[in-house]
């Protein structure tokens, strides 16, 4: 019987990334500590940006992480509950700390004001804060890594959908994290967007990227069925994402100034009809 999980790496895994906590509940037994580790890890880099009040100081916190990590062969406790939940995971699913510390430094971009230039700036920071996660959860659950291109699919629909929904906080921090160039492209005002304002070059660009999210998980659901178990079992977080995709088209006036909210019972819902029934 493994042992039991820490209730600071719970409350972690939890309330910052409920999708892949609830996902990680339902796993087998032996995978289910890392599974809800790697959550807590995702989501403490995910929260940091917004529980400092200077980039200085978040720099500070992802140099620790890098640090704890760089350590985990040692196999000394921190004291740290996720930091060591995460070393455990590491050493009995032989994580690969550069992918660990390659979601750490990615999350840099996040503690300052500057725009993501372009779409491949915008694939590459998913890549890393999002694309990981999936083929590592794939490699605690079986001890490989997912395909390149199915976490890729992947992350890329699930970072995108979680950024549209979650518009509201970042644009209110001062983060732009959709890439200029895409806003350019659409017609849209960068000030006036910031501003949370809405037009019909937003809302045309809202709609597009839903439409091509909601066309990626089609594809996705599509296929589900015929991917080995253990891919399905990562790929869990997944279904939530035509909830999420239904509240941003129904909020179609202030979807850019409130945070879309998906409640605990249809994640639950969601999550758990996947696991028997697919996407």
């Amino acid at each position: 019987m493994s042992q039991p999980i820490h209730p600071d790496v719970i409350a972690m895994a939890r309330d910052g990334e409920p999708d892949r906590y609830i996902a990680a509940t339902l796993s087998p037994e032996a995978a289910r500590p890392g599974m809800i580790a790697l959550a807590a890890f995702a989501a403490d880099l995910r929260r940091i940006p917004s529980v400092v009040k200077e980039p200085m100081m978040g720099e500070v916190r992802l140099q620790w992480w890098r640090d704890v990590i760089a350590a985990f062969d040692a196999g000394t406790p921190s004291g740290h509950p996720i930091a060591d939940a995460l070393g455990d995971a590491t050493r009995v699913h032989a994580l690969p700390p550069l992918s660990l510390i390659a979601m750490t430094e990615a999350r840099a971009f996040d503690l300052y004001d500057d725009p993501m230039s372009d779409e491949g700036a915008f694939a590459g920071y998913l890549a890393k804060t999002e694309v990981i996660p999936f083929s590592l959860a794939r490699r605690i659950l079986s001890g490989d890594e997912m395909r390149p291109d199915l976490a890729t699919r992947a992350g890329e629909m699930f970072g995108r959908a979680r950024i549209l929904a979650d518009l509201p906080r970042l644009l209110a921090r001062g983060r732009l994290p959709l890439p200029i160039a895409l806003l350019d492209e659409a017609g849209v005002d960068v000030d006036g967007f910031m501003r949370g304002e809405t037009s019909h070059a937003t809302k045309a660009l809202r709609d597009r990227l839903c439409n091509e999210i909601a066309t990626s998980y089609a594809s996705m659901r599509s296929t589900f069925g015929a991917l080995a178990a253990q891919d399905r079992m990562a790929l869990l977080p997944l279904a939530t994402i035509p909830v999420t995709l239904n509240a941003i088209r129904k909020r179609a006036d202030d979807a850019a100034r409130r945070p879309i909210e998906v409640s605990p019972l249809a994640r639950v819902w969601r999550i758990g009809r996947a696991r028997w029934l697919g996407l």
